[in-house]
This record gives C-alpha cells, sequence and structure tokens, in this order.
C-alpha cells in the first residue's frame, strides 16, 4: 500500500510540472498591417512675418519644403481593436512607406512626427505633429523602403485609447521627395507584431511543492488512519 501512495505522490507532481511547462510556452504572435483611415496632403504657406496658413491638399504623394510652403503627407490609423484585448501587446510598430524619386540639398533628411488623430483629414493636424525622427535619405536609392520603429508612440496611444494613430511626412531642409506608399492606392502602412500571453501560472517548484505536500499528506494521513484501526482491534 505505502507503495501506491508513493507512486500517486510522484505521478501527482509529474503531471502538475508538465501542466506548468507546457502552459509557460503559451504564446501566440501575429503581425499585422495597417492600412490609413485616411491618407491626406497639407499645404502650408507662410511670409517674412511667419504668418502662416495651411490647407489640405489634393496631393499626398510628395512631401517638399522650400521657400514660402511646405507640404506634408499625413496618416492616420485606427489602433482601437487592440483595446479589447486585455492579453494582447504590441511587441513591434513599423511605420513604413517607399521613396520614388527625391532632389534638393544636400544633406535630404526625411522626418516623421506624430500626433493623436481622429480618423479626419484637417488642415490643422500639422498643428499638433510632434516631431519623431529623421533620417538621411541623400545616398538612398529610388524604391527604397523607409522604416520607422514607432513602437513606444502606438503603445502609449493603445495605454491611453486613443484610436487614431497620426504620422505625418515632412522634408527637413530645402527639397522635395516622391512617397509612391507600399500598396496599390499608394498608401503608406503600419505593421504590428503582437504577442498573446498565457494567463499567469504558478512557478513550477510551487507546483512541485504543492503536489508533493498533497501526495504526502494524503500517505500520512491514510497510514495514520491505519494504524488507529490496527489499535482498535488490538483492544
Amino acid at each position: 500500500m505505502n507503495n501506491l501512495y508513493h507512486k500517486v505522490a510522484v505521478a501527482s507532481v509529474c503531471t502538475a510540472l508538465g501542466i506548468a511547462l507546457g502552459a509557460s510556452k503559451e504564446v501566440k504572435a501575429a503581425t499585422l498591417t495597417l492600412t490609413p483611415t485616411v491618407q491626406f496632403g497639407v499645404d502650408t504657406r507662410y511670409d517674412r512675418l511667419n504668418f502662416h496658413r495651411s490647407e489640405l491638399s489634393s496631393q499626398y504623394g510628395s512631401v517638399s519644403s522650400g521657400p514660402g510652403s511646405i507640404r506634408t503627407r499625413l496618416a492616420e490609423f485606427n489602433i482601437s481593436s487592440f483595446f479589447l484585448a486585455p492579453n494582447t501587446i504590441i511587441t513591434s510598430a513599423v511605420f513604413q512607406d517607399k521613396l520614388s524619386r527625391f532632389g534638393g540639398d544636400r544633406p535630404l533628411r526625411l522626418g516623421i512626427s506624430t500626433y493623436v488623430g481622429n480618423g479626419i483629414a484637417e488642415a490643422s493636424d500639422v498643428e499638433r505633429q510632434v516631431f519623431f525622427r529623421s533620417v538621411d535619405i541623400s545616398s538612398w536609392s529610388p524604391s527604397d523602403t523607409l522604416n520607422f520603429d514607432v513602437t513606444t508612440f502606438v503603445n502609449q496611444q493603445v495605454s491611453n485609447r486613443n484610436a487614431f494613430a497620426g504620422f505625418a511626412m515632412n522634408i527637413s531642409f530645402v527639397g522635395v521627395a516622391t512617397l509612391r506608399g507600399t500598396d496599390a492606392l499608394g498608401r503608406s502602412s503600419l505593421v504590428i507584431e503582437t504577442a498573446d500571453v498565457a494567463e499567469p501560472v504558478p512557478e513550477p517548484t510551487t507546483i512541485f511543492g504543492s503536489a508533493l505536500a498533497l501526495g504526502v499528506g494524503g500517505w500520512l494521513k491514510r497510514k495514520k488512519s491505519s494504524q488507529q484501526n490496527k489499535t482498535i482491534t488490538q483492544r
């Protein structure tokens, strides 16, 4: 009988460890490519007194900077679907676009800014953009892909429950760049990698200790009961 309880205790421990180790590997990854809800251009004109006026442009395929005018390319992505997945984390978010042609002063830098969007094309969005980073494209070739890591910004918007993440492309110096986008419509894209994290499970050592205690406890209890029965019988 002692052998039987010993085997049961060992089996319990092995089963518990197997469940713990299996659950700890239960992490699913996925890659999603989002297209903009809206993508548009904004032309900003200014004078020597720094008075400026921004208006929507029918052209969003290029960005430029020159005396008296700036053209910005803006895109807003709907990220509200990530609000409904509490166990899903965004491990990577990359804003992508492609160069078509460019020219201007050297070095020519292409910059990206971020802002909180609302899914509507508005000229005033250029007033709310916050510079994120820029890259020197002077030595690039047409059709090269632009990749901007915006993971921190996107995670912050999800945390703040802002439904639209907005991005604005600008030329930092005098020049022009034509962007042909990453899809058939010439739009930018936002590539997001996620991981579904399993529910927390106890540490293997904790489960091991609990299972061992249950197995040994059951064996001792049964042994004590058996001894008491023997005592009663002898009397």
